[in-house]
């Protein structure tokens, strides 16, 4: 109820009965005094505790809107994860380039991310740099270090399958 429809609720009823009960007697004259006393206490101390419900009523709908755009901000990164998975197909490839594209798109996602898995990212860049050596290339087919990087592609794009599924909420 707002604050000001219920002072006119009771202002319109201690005037209602200031009419009935009004007296020219000094015994009518305290009882109005007393009566205007605890109207004030009864009208005061109800605008007050309207006024607290409202600004509670205020402060859980400014919660309830944070976490409605957290859910909103968490499913959509969910949904992204998830189409970068459908991109790639659910079959692992020894495609070296293939595999270093799929990287490299889910380490861009995690990028792009990385305020809400910062971890996670972090974990990922040193994979890419140190574990995969993802800028390094063996050469020719017939090299001795390509087999290396074949193997070093397909276990990074399994490990970043697993963290894009991991995020997505899929099973691993």
């Amino acid at each position: 109820m707002n604050s000001y429809v219920l002072l006119g609720i009771l202002g319109s009823v201690a005037s209602i009965i200031s009419l009935l009960i009004a007296a020219p007697t000094i015994q009518s004259r305290a009882i109005h005094m007393l009566y205007g006393f605890l109207l004030t206490l009864v009208v005061g101390s109800s605008f007050i505790y309207n006024q607290d419900l409202e600004k509670d009523l205020a402060a859980s709908r400014l919660s309830e809107e944070k976490l409605t755009s957290e859910i909103e901000r968490m499913n959509s990164i969910k949904i992204g994860a998830t189409e970068i998975l459908k991109s790639r197909g659910y079959s692992s490839t020894t495609d070296t380039g293939v595999n270093r594209g799929f990287i490299l798109t889910a380490f861009t996602y995690l990028e792009k991310h990385k305020n809400v898995f910062p971890e996670s990212y972090g974990i990922a860049k040193e994979l890419l740099i140190d574990g995969l050596q993802i800028t390094k290339s063996s050469g020719s087919v017939s090299s001795d270090g390509y087999y290396d990087e074949r193997k070093r592609m397909s276990d990074g794009a399994s490990a970043m399958t697993a963290l894009l599924k991991g995020i997505a909420g899929e099973k691993t």
